[in-house]
């Protein structure tokens, strides 16, 4: 499948910066059409079904984070990647400037950001050599920027503490499962300023109730996108990924070998040494942050593949809720 960018401003390669965050990666160079990338048509009836069922529990699960003031988007839509690790104040992060999570970062270049912060992008609108709209990086550098400060991803070790955190969710023990969330609670109520006694064991049992339910989902998600519409990760042994669930599956490992492209939370993946041992000894991060598997430098999706994604997962989207 093809991973490219029509847009006439380039962006810049990743660097790492005070060790604090890590910035934008240069886009591919166009590879194909990625209005193909928005057809659905290759999943089965039971596979959206299944589909359907894990979706429903993930935007229940993003309802009560943004409940109990865990959730805070900075995008249009459901964070995957936040639901995933409990819950991001992306308002938060955007504000105080220490980077974003892969999926808000991904979201805000394709121009999927709610309009309180869209206003503050330095985006704007053009056509393409195909007259269709692209959103258009207003700046010399070609560099995202959120109130005039570069947007950055999270850094490679906030990224591997997001990663081991939703491993986390998933222990098998239940005693052990309980005192993850009761932590987890905890630690999230000290950040949002809400340390009173009131409700934290019901959120702890909420929470290890919604997300022990929503495992044996994921499971069967998983199994059926890979056994219908082919799809890979390069995420380590047994790691769950949701970006890829939300859009109906993505052949992650043919775009590395292929097009050397991944989608963003496989990008966030490797900067956390998060991937498969496969690839893990065959991937190295150059001291100026470039991404080089097999001697070729791997890029994120260019904005254009990008928005093509968000708009097959708003698919996805209008098709479950017309069930």
């Amino acid at each position: 499948m093809g991973h490219c960018c029509s847009l006439p401003v380039g962006l810049t390669r990743f660097v790492l910066v005070l060790c604090l965050s890590v910035a934008v990666p240069e886009p591919a160079a166009a590879q194909g059409n990625d209005e193909n990338l928005e057809d659905i048509s290759h999943l089965s009836a039971e596979t959206r079904r299944v589909f359907n069922r894990a979706d429903r529990a993930i935007k229940d699960l993003n309802g009560y984070l943004r409940a109990i003031r865990f959730e805070n988007t900075a995008m249009i839509g459901t964070n995957y990647f936040a639901v995933s690790v409990g819950g991001i104040d992306a308002i938060k992060d955007l504000e105080e400037g220490r980077g974003v999570d892969p999926e808000t970062f991904a979201a805000l270049y394709a121009g999927f950001a709610i309009p309180s912060v869209g206003k503050h992008l330095n985006l704007t609108r053009v056509r393409d050599a195909r007259g269709h709209v692209q959103m258009a990086i207003d700046a010399a550098d070609g560099r995202l920027r959120y109130k005039g400060a570069v947007l950055r991803l999270y850094s490679p070790e906030r990224l591997r503490e997001l990663f081991d955190r939703r491993v986390s969710f998933r222990t098998e023990s239940e005693r052990r499962r309980r005192e993850v969330f009761a932590e987890y609670v905890f630690n999230r109520r000290r950040e949002v300023g809400n340390l009173d006694n009131s409700g934290q064991a019901s959120e702890t049992q909420e929470l290890n109730e919604r997300y022990t339910q929503l495992q044996p989902l994921l499971i069967e998600l998983d199994t059926a996108l890979r056994a219908d519409a082919s799809a890979t990760s390069i995420l380590a042994s047994g790691s769950q990924h949701f970006f890829g669930y939300s859009v109906g599956g993505i052949d992650v490992r043919n775009g590395l070998n292929q097009t050397r492209t991944v989608d963003p939370e496989s990008y966030a993946a490797i900067y956390a040494r998060r991937v498969d041992a496969d690839y893990a000894t065959s991937i190295r991060i150059t001291t100026d942050g470039r991404i080089i598997y097999e001697e070729a430098e791997v890029k994120m999706y260019s904005p254009a593949t990008l928005a093509t994604y968000f708009k097959r997962r708003d698919r996805l989207d209008i098709q479950s809720r017309k069930r």
